[in-house]
């Protein structure tokens, strides 16, 4: 398996130094790509925390206390933090860390920092045998070698604390499936500086994430019922055409386009794709697809999953031969999609490229491309997407009378 290196990324021995002790393969760096080797079962396992330390959906640096630093500066502790909260976790300057994952699990886990700076307040001069003989199990219990603990009592008290809590809530320890394919795998990011890369600690889904998994309908049936039921109760702008269900076009969606716009083209951001969806889906379109590279499959976890068993959602052909990664192309598909299915397409891609191959291509691309706006973690199109002159939205969206039966 192989995995391409991003032209701006920190730390990469740091991750090569975690994939060998946290996954146990081996690993070569040829320039820009990493070779990783060893049973299937660990090259999933390496390639999802690869693909979750290089394509992060959100990056946030925070500042501890000296005995906090301390802790993380052995590698069995940064391992079981990162599998209980499912986040990343980098060291780096003076009392300096950088939390990587979804939003809600770096909250959770800060969280747990607070709580654990307040018990480092605990202060005894020494821990009872008793107290040691229980710390020494707990650390057995969760994977930790005793022997390599901070040795200063307050951070072994602390621990003790934490490692307790999680046996009184009856937490699971076990890191969280994440759904990768066993593929070849590239993150993109333009180049930025240290500054740039970080300095949003809200850039991510911040919070929404979930409640919008929630909210994904499971099939085709339901979404046709709740698209009916929100026509009948919700009147829909700029509707003079009273269009029905059976005349709105289909929705192709430029998966790649609108996850970077909503990651402000420094990250892939899976919401982009459901922001994108959930605008047509209100309208009252029944057959909306984001079209999404495979080898971006393992960025979008659960959201993805969803989405794709709701029929929202389709991956581009990929397949690995013999070291070579042959990736079909995910504009062209979207293009042909859309031919195939009288369907807009949504984008701000140009598709410049695509213009001479066919006059079917540039009919698509002429007259049903539409260009978006995605801020303030809202995606919208204009009413006028074409111009002034030209036609309005709800017109874009919907057949002319000549195709009804």
């Amino acid at each position: 398996m192989y995995i391409t290196i991003p032209s701006a990324v920190d730390d990469l021995d740091v991750l090569i130094s975690r994939l060998k002790k946290f996954s146990g393969v081996q690993l070569q760096l040829h320039e820009d790509r990493l070779k990783i080797l060893g049973p299937v079962e660990k090259l999933v396992e390496a390639q999802n925390y690869a693909l979750r330390y290089l394509g992060p959906e959100s990056n946030t640096p925070i500042h501890v206390s000296n005995d906090c630093f301390s802790v993380f500066q052995h590698t069995d502790l940064v391992r079981h933090f990162e599998e209980q909260f499912d986040v990343i976790i980098c060291v780096k300057g003076s009392r300096e860390l950088y939390l990587k994952g979804r939003q809600a699990d770096i909250d959770r886990f800060q969280a747990c920092l607070r709580e654990l700076e307040s018990n480092f307040c605990q202060c005894p001069t020494v821990l009872t045998p008793f107290k040691l003989e229980n710390l020494r199990l707990l650390c057995q219990k969760f994977s930790i070698l005793f022997h390599e603990l901070p040795p200063k009592p307050s951070i072994q008290m602390a621990l003790l604390i934490y490692f307790s809590s999680l046996l009184n809530s009856g937490a699971k320890l076990l890191p969280k499936q994440r759904t990768a394919p066993l593929s070849y795998m590239e993150v993109y990011r333009k180049p930025t500086g240290e500054s740039q890369l970080f300095r949003n600690k809200h850039s991510s889904l911040q919070g929404t994430y979930v409640g919008h998994l929630e909210s994904v309908p499971l099939g085709l049936h339901e979404r046709a019922r709740s698209a009916s039921a929100r026509r009948e109760t919700k009147h829909v702008s700029e509707s003079n055409l009273s269009a029905t269900s059976s005349r709105l076009r289909s929705v192709v969606i430029d998966g790649s386009n609108v996850a970077f716009a909503h990651g402000k083209q420094q990250k892939f951001s899976p919401e982009g794709i459901w922001l994108a969806l959930n605008f047509f889906i209100k309208r009252g379109h029944t057959n909306v697809v984001a079209v999404v590279p495979r080898f971006r499959r393992g960025m979008g976890g659960k959201l993805f999953d969803k989405l794709e068993r709701a029929g929202y959602l389709c991956y581009s052909s990929s397949r690995f031969v013999n070291d070579d990664h042959q990736i079909a192309d995910d504009d062209k598909i979207i293009l042909q999609l859309a031919i195939e299915t009288e369907a807009v397409v949504v984008s701000n891609d140009q598709f410049r490229n695509y213009r001479d191959i066919s006059e079917q291509f540039r009919d698509v691309i002429d007259n049903r491309l539409l260009p978006y706006t995605l801020a303030l973690n809202t995606f919208l199109i204009p009413d006028d997407p074409h111009g002034r002159k030209g036609r309005s939205l709800s017109e874009c969206l919907c057949l002319p009378d000549h195709t009804e039966d």
